[in-house]
């Protein structure tokens, strides 16, 4: 055992010494168990073409391929593929595919594909594709695609971010997420629930038509892309009905004056004040035309096609719903189950306030 023990060590230290003599600062590999036990020793000099690190290694950089069971630590560039249990730290600029089971770091820029348990970061721009469990940050531009639970550009984003939260400086493409910001103007678009985008589209509407008596929207996000958050009143046999409901939409400009919008919407009727009841539906398709009286203010109009969904029956009535359907209706039909299902064209018409 004494005797393996000195082998290993003397093949070590001659190892380290013929290494020592090798004046290039490039090497076709290095193994190393952790830093500084390896055959590279305690130098972080050597930029190698293949690194094998079974806990941990620091290089100076990685030509084609790198592999380390904890970390891959590199003071220089990486260039090809980068694998590692934990984490992946580059101090330079990292190109190819780069994949950790919880972090990515690069100091310079990134061009590739990053994949992470957990987080990827890069501290200049990106180009390629960021894809982790939580989070992905570009410090400055992005190329590409992020896909995580929060994306963050501190710059301009190019392509798509696919996540809960999506956050850019500027945007030129889209953006997919329950919430997505753009701090400083967009070409693209953010399609969610919440857009928040400077210099963006946010409306309150006042509208009626024959169902709904009274509706109040607001229309945040973009005109190629808006959320509408929809509540509304009217009255069936006397008794109040509250309606409110999610939608979105988009709006064409046709010259200075004239604007197209199609909004979507899905609404909840709530009967007598009762917010528990059954399948209770009102989704609508509204195709309005928008004059402009000034620059904040339009008058709007046109048709709506209203589909009506419900299984509540009141007042004894063997006929569902909570709408007074008018008699225009093209298909009016109770299935087995008891579920009416009403479709009518009707019209709308309102004032649209932008800011």
């Amino acid at each position: 055992m004494k005797n393996l023990i000195a082998y290993l060590i003397i093949s070590f230290l001659s190892t380290q010494f013929i290494f020592a003599q090798d004046s290039l600062q490039n090497k076709a590999y290095q193994v190393s168990f952790l830093y500084p036990v390896g055959t590279n020793g305690t130098s972080t000099t050597y930029s190698n073409d293949y690194s094998f690190n079974v806990l941990w290694g620091i290089n100076s950089g990685v030509h084609y391929f790198e592999l380390g069971g904890i970390a891959n630590i590199n003071k220089g560039d990486v260039k090809g593929g980068q694998i590692a249990g934990i984490t992946n730290i580059t101090k330079g600029t990292s190109k190819g595919f780069v994949c950790a089971g919880i972090n990515n770091f690069a100091s310079k820029n990134m061009d590739g594909l990053h994949i992470a348990g957990i987080s990827n970061f890069t501290n200049e721009s990106g180009n390629g594709g960021q894809i982790s469990g939580i989070s992905n940050i570009a410090n400055k531009d992005m190329n590409g695609v992020q896909i995580s639970l929060i994306n963050t550009v501190r710059g301009e984003m190019t392509g798509a971010q696919i996540g809960l939260i999506n956050t850019a400086d500027s945007l030129k493409g889209t953006q997919i997420g329950l919430i997505n910001v753009v701090t400083n103007g967009t070409e693209g678009t953010p399609i969610g629930l919440i857009n928040i985008v400077k210099g963006g589209y946010y409306a309150v509407e006042v509208a009626a038509d024959a169902t709904i008596w009274g509706n109040i929207n607001f229309k945040m996000g973009t005109k190629k892309f808006y959320t509408i958050f929809k509540g509304g009143y009217t009255q069936h046999n006397s008794k109040d009905v509250y309606s409110y409901g999610l939608g979105f939409g988009s709006m064409m400009e046709f010259g200075k004056l004239v604007n197209l919008s199609l909004d979507l919407s899905s609404n909840y009727l709530a009967y007598d004040g009762d917010y528990e009841q059954d399948l209770n539906l009102l989704n609508k398709a509204d195709l309005n035309v928008h004059f402009k009286l000034t620059k904040k203010i339009s008058v709007f109009a046109g048709p709506s096609l209203n589909v009506y969904i419900s299984d509540l029956k009141v007042d004894g009535n063997e006929t569902a719903g909570t709408l007074d359907i008018p008699d225009n209706t093209f298909y009016d039909h109770t299935n087995a189950k008891g579920t009416r299902t009403s479709i009518w064209l009707g019209a709308n018409a309102g004032l649209n306030f932008s800011f």
